[in-house]
C-alpha cells in the first residue's frame, strides 16, 4: 500500500439497522440507539445546548466536545463538510459521520473495544455522539507522562506531542507503580492487531494517539477511537501496515527487544504475520513519506505556523511566537528592528551577525542576520525562499525527526523589488549551552563524555537515516546543553549547510563524519577512543566492540569488525586529504 490513502465505501459495513430509530429534535433528524440515547432524551437532549459542550479538540474539518449529562460522559464529534460534493455525500448518508457510525457498530460486533455509539445527526452537518470510556487515557500521553521525565528544554507543541520530540528532549525513567509494563503493552497491542485482522478492518491511522488505555493494574485493555477512515474489507497489506504504524511510533522511544516482543506474540496469534525484516523495510518507506508531509506544515497557515507582517517585514513564525515577533519587528518603526532593541552582540562575522535580544514580554531570542542578503539572492530571490526561511524549515524538519536543535521561532524578509534586501532568523536560545569544542576542553567527567559521544553518534545516524546531510558539520556548530539531574545532550545549530535528500549515500555519510572528525582534531579535543566509540555507535552493529581495538588491530573476522575497520580507514584517509587541502588554502585550519 506504501502510504496510499484508501477511500472507504460508506456502505461497506452493513451495520445492523434493527437496533436504531430516527427522531427529530430542534429541527434536526437524529439516528439513535434507543437504549443508549434514553438518558439524553430524559435530560432534554442537551446536545443542542452549546453551553453544556466543552471543546476538547478542534481540527480543520471536525470538532470534538465533551458533554456531561445524566451522570454520564459523552463525546460529540461535529463534522464540517467543505465543498458541495462533501455536503451532497453527507445528505445521501455517505458522509464521514455515517461511515464512523457504521464502523463502530461493526467493530463492537467483532468484539473490539470501541466507544458505544449513541446518536448520529443526519444531513449535511453531521454530528456523532458516543459514550465516554470510563477511566480511558490516550495511550501516547499516558506513556510520555509515566515513562519520560519532562525538562525545561522540552519545546511547546500545539497538538499531540510526537514521540521524536519526547526522545530528543526527555529522559526515560522508571515508571510509577501501577503502570503498564512493556511486556503487557506488547501483548495487548498484538491482540488488538490480531482482532482487527479477524474483523477484516483496516485503520489507516492506527497509532497510540487513537488508542485509549483503561482498567485497573494487571487488567489493562486498549480501546480504539476515531474510526472515521476505517476500511472494510481490509486490503491485503492491512496487517503489515498496522505494524508499520506502530513501529513508526515506538521506534524513537522503545528498544528493539521491546518492539520485537509485540511481533513475536502476533506471530503466535496470526500465522500470516510478516517478518521483522518486512516490517522494517515498509517502515522506512512509510517514515520517509510521513516526514515529508510533516515538512509541508511550514509552508501553510495552521495551528502550528502563521504568516506575520510588520512594516516592510514579511515572514513566517510559529504560533506561540507570532505575536511577540510581530511586536518586536514593529517596535523599531523602520527597516532595522534591532536599532532600538535590547540586543547583545554574540558574533560579528563575515557572512552573518548574531545578537541576543530581550523582548518586552520577558522572553529572549537569538537573532541571526545573513550579511549580503541582496547579493546572494539577486538572481534566485524570485524563485526560491530566503536563507532565513530555508533555515526555519530545516530546523523544524530536524525537530520532526527527533534531532535536537535550537527551535526556530520566526524567519522574516525585507524585500526590494521582489528580492531579499535583508533577512532575519529568530531562534530560541539554548540555556547554558556551549560549543562542543569548548565543552571538551573543559575536561568533563568521563561518564558525561561517553554519554555525549553516544548521543552525538545516534543523532547523526538518525539525521542520515531520515534523509538529511550536513555539509558544514563541525565542532562549533554543535552545542552541548546541560540538563538538570541528567547527562548533557548535543544540539545541532547553524543549519545553512543542512540538505534534505531522498537517500543519504554511504559517500555522503562518510563525508559528514570526516568533516566532524577533522574539526575535532584541529580543535585539539579529539581522542582516538572517542572517535572509535562514536563510530561503533553510529554503525550500530553487534560484534564491533570485541574484534577491534583503538589502533584498529584485527581480532577475529566478524563482518561487523571488518565493516568498522573499513569505515575507520576510509574516514582517516579522507581526513588526511581534507587537512592537506585546508593547509594549502588557508595555511592553518581553524579559519576553515
Amino acid at each position: 500500500m506504501g502510504g496510499r490513502r484508501v477511500v472507504p465505501d460508506a456502505g461497506c459495513f452493513g451495520a445492523g439497522m434493527d437496533e436504531t430509530r430516527i427522531i427529530e429534535r430542534a429541527g434536526r433528524r437524529w439516528l439513535v440507539r434507543p437504549a443508549e440515547a434514553e438518558p439524553l432524551l430524559a435530560d432534554g437532549w442537551p446536545i443542542n445546548d452549546p453551553g453544556r459542550l466543552t471543546p476538547v479538540k478542534r481540527g480543520r474539518r471536525r470538532t470534538v466536545c465533551r458533554l456531561q449529562a445524566a451522570g454520564r460522559g459523552y463525546y460529540v464529534k461535529t463534522f464540517e463538510p467543505v465543498g458541495p460534493l462533501r455536503r451532497l455525500r453527507a445528505r445521501l448518508g455517505m458522509g464521514p459521520g455515517r461511515h464512523e457510525w457504521d464502523a463502530l457498530l461493526v467493530a463492537r460486533a467483532a468484539g473490539l473495544d470501541v466507544p458505544e455509539p449513541v446518536a448520529l445527526a443526519l444531513g449535511a452537518a453531521e454530528a456523532l455522539v458516543t459514550r465516554e470510556i470510563a477511566g480511558g487515557q490516550r495511550l501516547d500521553a499516558y506513556l510520555f507522562e509515566r515513562y519520560f521525565e519532562a525538562t525545561p528544554a522540552d519545546p511547546p507543541y500545539p497538538g499531540a506531542r510526537p514521540p521524536e520530540l519526547v526522545a530528543a528532549f526527555r529522559r526515560r525513567r522508571r515508571p510509577p507503580e501501577g503502570t503498564i509494563d512493556p511486556p503487557a503493552l506488547a501483548y495487548n497491542l498484538a491482540h488488538l492487531v490480531a482482532r482487527l485482522a479477524e474483523a477484516d478492518l483496516y485503520l489507516p491511522d492506527l497509532h497510540p494517539g487513537n488508542l485509549l488505555i483503561s482498567g485497573p493494574p494487571r487488567q489493562w485493555h486498549l480501546s480504539l477511537v476515531d474510526l472515521a477512515e476505517a476500511v472494510r474489507p481490509s486490503p491485503p497489506e492491512a496487517l503489515l501496515q498496522h505494524l508499520v504504524q506502530l513501529e513508526h511510533f515506538f521506534e524513537p522511544i522503545a528498544g528493539a527487544s521491546e518492539r520485537l516482543r509485540c511481533l513475536v506474540r502476533l506471530r503466535e496469534l496470526t500465522p500470516d504475520a510478516p517478518s521483522a525484516r518486512d516490517v522494517a523495510r515498509a517502515t522506512a518507506i512509510y517514515r520517509q513519506r510521513f516526514y515529508l508531509r510533516r515538512d509541508r506544515r511550514t509552508q501553510r497557515r495552521s495551528k502550528y505556523f502563521r504568516r506575520i507582517a510588520a512594516g516592510s517585514w514579511r515572514g513566517w513564525a510559529t504560533a506561540d511566537w507570532a505575536e511577540a515577533v510581530t511586536a518586536f519587528l514593529g517596535a523599531g518603526g523602520g527597516d532595522d528592528p534591532l536599532a532600538g532593541a535590547q540586543a547583545t552582540t554574540l558574533k560579528d562575522g563575515r557572512t552573518s551577525t548574531i545578537w541576543r535580544v530581550q523582548l518586552d514580554d520577558g522572553r529572549s531570542l537569538i537573532v541571526k542576520r545573513h550579511n549580503r542578503a541582496a547579493e546572494r539572492n539577486a538572481v534566485p530571490g524570485l524563485a526560491r525562499p530566503s536563507r532565513s526561511l530555508r533555515a526555519l524549515r530545516r530546523g523544524h524538519a530536524l525537530l520532526v525527526r527527533g534531532i535536537a536543535t535550537a527551535r526556530p521561532a520566526a524567519a522574516v524578509d525585507l524585500r526590494r523589488h521582489g528580492t531579499p534586501a535583508d533577512t532575519l532568523l529568530l531562534t530560541e536560545p539554548v540555556a547554558g549551552a556551549q560549543p562542543l569544542s569548548d565543552w571538551l576542553r573543559a575536561a568533563p567527567p568521563a561518564a558525561d563524555r561517553r554519554h555525549v559521544v553516544w548521543e552525538l553518534a545516534r543523532m547523526i545516524r538518525r539525521m542520515h537515516e531520515t534523509g538529511l546531510t550536513h555539509r558544514d558539520l563541525k565542532a562549533p556548530n554543535i552545542l552541548i546543553a546541560p540538563a538538570p539531574a541528567s547527562a548533557p545532550r548535543p544540539v545541532l545549530v547553524d543549519l545553512d549547510g543542512l540538505r534534505l535528500v531522498r537517500r543519504v549515500s554511504a559517500r555522503r555519510r562518510a563525508r559528514d563524519l570526516m568533516r566532524l572528525s577533522v574539526s575535532l582534531q584541529e580543535w585539539g579535543v579529539a581522542r582516538q577512543t572517542d572517535r572509535l566509540r562514536f563510530l561503533r555507535t553510529y554503525l550500530q552493529r553487534p560484534g564491533c566492540p570485541a574484534p577491534i581495538t583503538v589502533l584498529s588491530r584485527r581480532r577475529g573476522g566478524a563482518d561487523a569488525a571488518r565493516r568498522l575497520r573499513r569505515w575507520w580507514r576510509h574516514i582517516a584517509r579522507a581526513g588526511h586529504r581534507k587537512r592537506d587541502t585546508l593547509r594549502r588554502k588557508y595555511g592553518h585550519l581553524e579559519t576553515a
